[in-house]
């Protein structure tokens, strides 16, 4: 099976046999040109059917448009198969984001009866919590790169700074407490949440995934760092 999931600032194209392991390509979320992807990635799709989905609406319409220009089927997932296997309350239902879906689809199959609070630390981080057989609901907040972004944005002569670099608990020039306060104020929200999280499902385990995963993993109690659970997610969405 061949997926292509659309994140905001990466698309991930992936190939699996078994759901449970994948061959992946990472590539900026763009205007898709097929002849340009590396071999094997352009006989891999010509075999489709290709699964799309994503959360910007505009690349994947330009994926579809491009798959469709080489004659190649795609397929979208059914959101009744999510709504099947994850209920919620969520309004509306189709603004639940395809990552989240994915993410609460994999936990709801692969630990039906354990609670979970799934992270997706992309970038925009979520926490949700499937609990009691049901999503019950989450949190978004920017992640590092959009936090970092925001300030340099926002105001006069604070620099804009990528994640990389080591984090100290107290900066001792500009770009580091830029750096340390961000990531203590993220990591401070994520603790925050599982604590909160817990008061409502005290046996619930915590799933860390997305690009960000490692970064946060160090100042989170004991987590399952599952770095293609989103991926796990959508090939159940898409064997339905």
């Amino acid at each position: 099976m061949i997926l292509i999931a659309i994140g905001n600032t990466h698309t991930l194209l992936a190939e699996s046999r078994n759901g449970k392991h994948f061959a992946t390509l990472r590539l900026p979320t763009a205007v898709p040109d097929l002849n340009l992807l590396p071999a094997p990635w352009p006989e891999k799709l010509r075999q489709g059917p290709v699964f799309l989905g994503g959360v910007v609406p505009h690349a994947a319409q330009t994926w579809a448009q491009a798959l469709g220009r080489w004659g190649i089927p795609m397929r979208e997932p059914d959101p009744a198969v999510f709504q099947r296997h994850v209920p919620h309350a969520y309004t509306p239902a189709a603004s639940l984001g395809f990552d989240r879906r994915c993410d609460l689809l994999a936990a709801a199959l692969d630990y039906p009866h354990q609670d979970s609070i799934v992270i997706d630390a992309g970038t925009a981080i979520t926490i949700d919590l499937y609990a009691q057989g049901r999503f019950q609901g989450g949190r978004i907040l920017p992640g590092l790169r959009m936090s970092l972004l925001a300030l340099a944005q926002g105001t006069a002569l604070l620099p804009d700074l990528s994640p990389e670099g080591d984090i100290p608990l107290l900066g001792n020039d500009t770009a580091a407490s830029i750096r340390s306060g961000v990531y203590h104020m993220l990591a401070s929200a994520l603790q925050g949440a599982i604590t909160q999280y817990r008061q409502r499902a005290p046996q619930a385990q915590i799933i860390l995934t997305g690009g960000d995963a490692p970064r946060f993993l160090p100042a989170l109690p004991p987590t399952q760092h599952l770095p293609q659970f989103l991926l796990r997610g959508f090939y159940l969405w898409a064997k339905g």
